[in-house]
């Protein structure tokens, strides 16, 4: 779902029946936490370990891969499971069932948001939307010739990206008015993916196509807050080609995951006020083929986050964990 990745975020994979690990001790989780590049070449900071109590693997029905691509505040996740080229998208609720989603595109169709109205989005048929109350609506910003929504808050704001000719920016949509984003003047791609209930929008862009960063909108001031890389061991050896800011909450932490040069990639929580990074392998992520897997894509206010990993044997689950 999100232009210029291997494994795209919120895009789809696969999952089991809600294997729950216990963790008390998660060196195996790789939870590191350092300082910034600031997009400099200098050394990685040293990093420290942090724990985390609760890691619950989720395979979604229907079999194939499972991806999850957002979570609401009462901890509700959506995603979708996909199996010979269709995904089956679902919600799952926060006491753990299952309900099947129809968005009318099981080729390509997929949910990507909900908040805690049960109001979902995400695309269909090339084109973003909303469903809520069972009522599907398509949104279209001006001039796109197609578009995609990721996320949205408790009051309805929607964010997304949107095609326009050769332009491919970002969008956030306020009760039906549709303000463009473009973090910087040459931004190629941008991607708004988050939105929280303070008024701030998070995403990322690339300016040469390949390339991405991470960036903060202000919605009432429409200022830009460019964000820096991360730099840790893994970067300094394998280099960055990519950092993808995937979600927010309303307490300055931000979640995604950043891509190195062979295609692995690693999770990430960042605090927007001390702008330090928090590292995540998922406990049973582990190379095929030398890759690596780990994307963080959505943080709930009480810092439950979920995401997706692939494991040894190649097949991809969702999980949540705090």
């Amino acid at each position: 779902m999100i232009p210029m990745t291997v494994h795209p975020s919120r895009g789809g994979f696969l999952r089991t029946a809600g294997i729950s690990l216990s963790l008390g001790s998660l060196a195996l989780l790789g939870l590191l936490t350092t300082g910034c590049s600031g997009g400099s070449g200098s050394a990685a900071v040293s990093p420290t370990i942090r724990t985390i109590t609760r890691f619950t693997t989720i395979d979604g029905p229907g079999g194939g891969g499972t991806t999850i691509n957002g979570i609401s505040s009462n901890g509700a996740v959506v995603g979708f499971t996909t199996s010979n080229g269709v995904n089956a998208n679902f919600l799952r609720s926060v006491n753990g069932a299952f309900t099947a989603v129809n968005v009318g595109d099981p080729a390509a169709g997929m949910v990507n948001g909900v908040n805690s109205g049960g109001m979902l989005v995400g695309v269909a048929n090339n084109s973003a939307f909303t469903l809520a109350n069972g009522t599907q609506t398509k949104l279209t910003p001006p001039g796109s010739a197609s578009s995609i929504a990721f996320g949205l808050n408790e009051s309805g704001a929607i964010v997304g990206q949107f095609v326009s000719g050769n332009t491919t920016p970002g969008f956030l949509d306020v009760n039906g008015t549709f303000t463009t984003i473009n973090p910087t003047p040459n931004a190629m791609v941008t991607n708004v993916q988050g939105i929280n209930n303070k008024g701030q929008a998070i995403g990322f862009y690339s300016t040469d196509g390949v390339h991405q960063h991470g960036f903060l909108y202000n919605i009432a001031t429409q200022q830009v807050t460019l964000l820096p890389d991360p730099n840790t061991p893994r970067i300094v050896s394998g280099g960055l080609v990519l950092t993808q800011f995937l979600g927010i909450n309303d307490n300055n932490e931000a979640v995604g995951y950043y891509q190195t040069n062979n295609g692995s990639q690693f999770g990430f929580l960042f605090n927007l006020a001390t702008q330090t990074y928090t590292f995540l392998d998922a406990p049973q992520a582990a190379p095929v083929n030398s890759v690596q897997i780990t994307q963080i894509t959505g943080v709930t206010n009480t810092g439950e986050i979920c995401g997706f990993f692939i494991d040894a044997q190649g097949v991809q689950h969702g999980f949540i964990a705090q």
